[in-house]
């Protein structure tokens, strides 16, 4: 499986990519959520959407990935129109390439694996990424990089 995130490209096949929290320096995250995007980040933007007025924002400040709990038709057709990628529940792949996204740019949001809340947030990333998950959400992005990259190796030596 392939994600593209704005001209970023990543084989999730064997790597799960690090998304590191708000407020959260990015330094080795693939990829950052943010409530309130400036357009600024140097990695791929996330963020989370609840409305339609919250994916015109998310898209007008430069958002490359749009989460969406409970996708729209047109929210998915502008996330299409602006390039951007949709993390959306699995049920939703079928509307979002009805809207003209391409398969590089859904995500099914069961491989999202979010470790902000867990005692040991290394361990919990590895047995998620183990599991399956292909997105660590994460506050630990160093520890979180170190394991996904073990991780990664050892999947590839396969």
């Amino acid at each position: 499986m392939r994600l593209t995130l704005g001209s970023r490209s990543f084989d999730l096949t064997t790597r799960a990519l690090v998304m590191g929290v708000a407020g959260v320096p990015a330094g080795g995250a693939d990829l950052v959520e943010l409530d309130h995007p400036s357009g600024l980040s140097s990695v791929p933007v996330c963020v989370a959407v609840s409305d339609e007025a919250g994916v015109a924002r998310a898209l007008a400040a430069g958002a490359s990935l749009v989460r969406m709990a409970e996708p729209t038709t047109a929210g998915l057709a502008r996330c299409a129109a602006a390039g951007a990628a949709v993390m959306v529940p699995p049920d939703a792949g079928g509307r979002a390439a009805g809207a003209g996204l391409p398969p590089d740019r859904v995500v099914p949001d069961t491989l999202l694996l979010d470790v902000t809340a867990e005692a040991c947030p290394s361990a919990a990333t590895a047995a998620g990424v183990i599991r399956g998950a292909r997105i660590v959400r994460t506050a630990d992005v160093r520890g979180a990089r170190r394991v996904c990259d073990v991780l990664a190796a050892v999947m590839e030596a396969d």
